[in-house]
């Protein structure tokens, strides 16, 4: 009796722990308050469940021990960075990223993969939704909860003001598309779906996240077995198709894509281009702190502090005086470096190579496409150069280590839908 209300009340606990991760992309659409909250519960459901389960094999593999170098590094660097509270918050606050690594990698190893197959046909209804949605708000200038953006050529989506919606698609798309590469294969549905994935992402506007996922999609199909050569030359051919014609036929693309974009770097060349704008004048002024605190860097979350100090004022590439401050430098490869210096950086730089090479031996062996997506998120976040979210806030990094996890979960299996 005792056993079988036991059974009964982890089934239960089982079923809210998938329902929260079912729901997490709708979180990421509700504010960094309801992200934080539903993954402190995911980790809190998970972790109770470990306790009286005592299961501890699943913490038998390659990543456990990078996730603990990794923190170790960070929990050093704060003895020897000049950060302050904002900085051991951030970084004791990361542990909810690790927990949360292990409860994907729980609940998809339940009945046979079945929670995945339900988790994946959940995402693409919200996915899908999003994208008619933003669609809805090319056409029409607003989506269907009201929102406009502020900046001709950029779709907000549900997020509002803060266009960012971009990063969301990003998080997602990859994984949306090995649903239709498996569910689908050779048709024309795959065709039409993984075009108009693209096609999307261009019309949302942000052209740093569009540049990640082209050359995301790009590696997908390359390395994907599940499409013919013929399909994935077609899908780009009709792709770029489409965006020349979008391109030649709305003023705001053009202005974005030509007029900001291929203009001024055929004209000033590449490094003037990137160095006279806002973000290369973040990357400079993360550059000059991280040459004043080579080796720990000015702690994490400290660039916001830092970068507003006079020494930075004379920074020669500053448009306005303001331009050297910002809350983060907008480059993955620069926060690590101005706010965790080289110490960091290097231990950063070490877990995610690793990391990456392990679960490209691992989908060289399984060919489990979405084991092959989630390492492309994993490897485009990392692009140098091209504008990025920061790492340690909860939105980039939620989004980050969603993926991170079915990285993780999916290592060395084999997934059938």
């Amino acid at each position: 009796m005792i056993k079988n209300k036991y059974l009964k009340e982890n089934l239960s606990t089982n079923n809210i722990l998938l329902i929260l991760i079912i729901v997490l992309p709708i979180s990421l659409l509700s504010g960094s308050a309801i992200i934080n909250i539903n993954v402190i519960l995911i980790d809190i459901i998970f972790l109770k469940i470990i306790f009286f389960s005592k299961d501890r094999k699943m913490f038998n593999d390659s990543f456990i021990n990078l996730l603990g170098f990794f923190y170790l590094s960070l929990i050093i660097n704060i003895f020897f960075s000049n950060g302050d509270y904002i900085t051991w918050k951030s970084q004791i606050g990361i542990l909810r990223f690790f927990i949360l690594i292990y409860a994907f990698k729980y609940i998809l190893n339940l009945n046979d993969y079945k929670n995945f197959n339900l988790i994946i046909k959940s995402w693409l209804v919200i996915f899908v939704f999003v994208s008619l949605d933003l669609i809805f708000e090319f056409a029409f200038g607003f989506n269907l909860a009201g929102n406009s953006s502020y900046i001709p050529g950029r779709l907000s989506g549900f997020l509002g003001s803060e266009l960012k919606i971009g990063n969301w698609y990003a998080g997602l798309v990859f994984l949306m598309s090995a649903y239709f590469l498996y569910k689908y294969k050779n048709s024309k549905i795959s065709l039409i779906l993984l075009t108009g994935f693209l096609v999307i992402s261009f019309l949302i506007g942000e052209r740093s996240n569009f540049i990640k996922i082209f050359i995301g999609f790009s590696l997908l199909l390359i390395f994907t077995n599940k499409i013919s050569l013929n399909l994935k030359i077609l899908t780009i051919t009709i792709f770029i198709v489409s965006c020349s014609l979008l391109t030649l036929n709305n003023t705001n693309i053009k202005n974005r894509f030509f007029d900001q974009i291929y203009f001024p770097v055929k004209n000033e060349g590449l490094t003037n281009y990137i160095m006279s704008s806002h973000y290369g004048v973040h990357y400079y002024t993360a550059y000059q702190i991280f040459k004043k605190n080579l080796i720990f860097g000015v702690g994490v979350k400290q660039f916001r502090y830092e970068s507003y100090k006079e020494i930075y004022k004379e920074n020669k590439y500053n448009i306005h005086e303001r331009d050297r401050w910002a809350t983060h430098p907008h480059q993955i490869h620069m926060e690590f470096l101005s706010e965790t210096g080289l110490f960091g950086y290097l231990s950063f730089s070490i877990f995610i190579l690793t990391s990456i090479t392990i679960s490209i031996k691992n989908y060289l062996k399984s060919k489990n496409n979405y084991l092959l997506a989630s390492t492309i998120f994993i490897i485009i976040s990392m692009i140098p150069l091209i504008p990025s979210g920061s790492f340690f806030t909860t939105y980039s990094a939620t989004i980050f280590w969603i993926n991170f996890s079915l990285m993780v979960a999916l290592n060395g299996k084999k997934i059938k839908l």
